[in-house]
């Protein structure tokens, strides 16, 4: 679809139903009205249109994302030099994250009218985005201001889609089995760490296996993805010296250092700068967002690999914390007990050879002896 007729139009990003700042496309400008409120990622940028680029280039999905050409078919959109920017406004820019949306300054649309938590959304583009099929589009896909859908500010590569089930919401992933035990499994290792985390189980929906876990935003409860943490500072890697990487450390030490030394355990290869962040409550940080995102847990690698949230090995991520932030982590100490007592029993070893195998499992276990 052709984007010029977005340049007719004079659109604002909104916080609900406070406007944060107005923009216009074809004359590439913007007037602030509430800096206050701007996306933690945008703190630190100049307040010109590069805010709706960034804005808009952060918010959509990849164009690798497993699907993407068919969930832009369905929504009657092309790749183009601003597909982040049309994809934004075609489906206003809502999302399962937060509660920033973009409209025309001359709607008259109010947040509880178009949010996706109260309203519904479009099933067939769910469908499309999980599965990939596009035969028979129904009516719902119509282009323009009528579609609604989270698939658009969906990140990750996987193929993935939010369905709403008896009043919940629910994120799908189409994953293998090994995958999807992965997710299982890691839940009640966490919750023996005592960290909260998602819940995930299996299902299938449209004959795609996936691993399924309820969504934990809501109009209250909102994501701000370390992606965006380190836009604040202007950072392209994170190393456990950043002010990105201090920031969740100030705010949530014990989680944070929870999370790192979880997923030494399960050696989880894929905790980037999406799969975690900070938990915002009625638009105040206050923790560690729940973890989440574990399929790529128990792959087989070493303790040796780089971990992504220090740019260390696993086991000098564990070696750092225990030194530098040893203040923390002793008091972690009775919790880190009782933790072990719980992996080492046989309760678990045979809840946890459902899923996994012996191998994994004693391997789990000398990773576990030097916390």
């Amino acid at each position: 679809m052709k984007n010029t007729m977005f340049y007719k139009f004079e659109y604002c990003l909104k916080y609900k139903d406070t406007i944060v700042f107005k923009f216009n496309i074809g004359r590439k400008t913007i007037s602030m009205v509430n800096a206050s409120l701007l996306p933690i990622s945008l703190k630190q940028t100049q307040h010109d249109f590069s805010l709706v680029k960034k804005f808009c280039a952060n918010r959509t999905l990849m164009l690798n994302r497993e699907y993407c050409k068919e969930i832009l078919t369905a929504c009657g959109l092309d790749s183009n030099d601003d597909i982040s920017i049309s994809i934004c406004i075609l489906c206003k820019s809502l999302s399962f994250r937060d509660n920033y949306w973009i409209c025309r300054v001359d709607s008259h649309e109010t947040w509880s009218q178009v949010n996706l938590y109260q309203n519904e959304f479009s099933f067939t583009i769910s469908r499309v985005a999980l599965t990939g099929n596009i035969r028979d589009l129904s009516i719902d896909t119509i282009i323009g201001e009528k579609i609604f859908t989270g698939e658009l500010t969906n990140k990750g590569t996987r193929a993935k889609c939010f369905l709403r089930e008896n009043g919940k919401l629910y994120l799908y992933k189409k994953e293998s089995r090994d995958e999807i035990n992965s997710e299982i499994v890691t839940f009640y290792i966490a919750e023996a760490l005592n960290v909260p985390c998602a819940q995930y189980f299996k299902k299938t929906k449209f004959d795609t296996l996936c691993s399924v876990c309820q969504i934990f935003t809501s109009e209250s409860y909102e994501l701000i993805p370390y992606r965006d943490i380190m836009s604040c500072y202007n950072l392209s890697e994170s190393q456990y010296t950043t002010n990105a990487y201090k920031t969740i450390m100030q705010i949530s030490p014990i989680n944070f250092i929870k999370m790192q030394l979880l997923d030494y355990i399960t050696l989880n290869v894929d905790r980037n700068r999406d799969n975690f962040g900070l938990l915002s409550i009625n638009n105040k940080i206050t923790s560690l967002y729940p973890l989440f995102d574990h399929d790529s847990c128990f792959k087989g690698k070493s303790a040796n690999g780089v971990y992504f949230p220090t740019r260390l090995t696993f086991a000098k991520t564990v070696e750092m914390l225990k030194s530098t932030y040893s203040n923390i982590y002793n008091m972690l100490q009775s919790d880190i007990f009782h933790f072990k007592q719980t992996i080492a029993s046989k309760q678990f070893e045979q809840f946890f050879l459902r899923y996994k195998t012996l191998e994994q499992y004693k391997s789990m276990l000398r990773r576990i002896s030097i916390l």
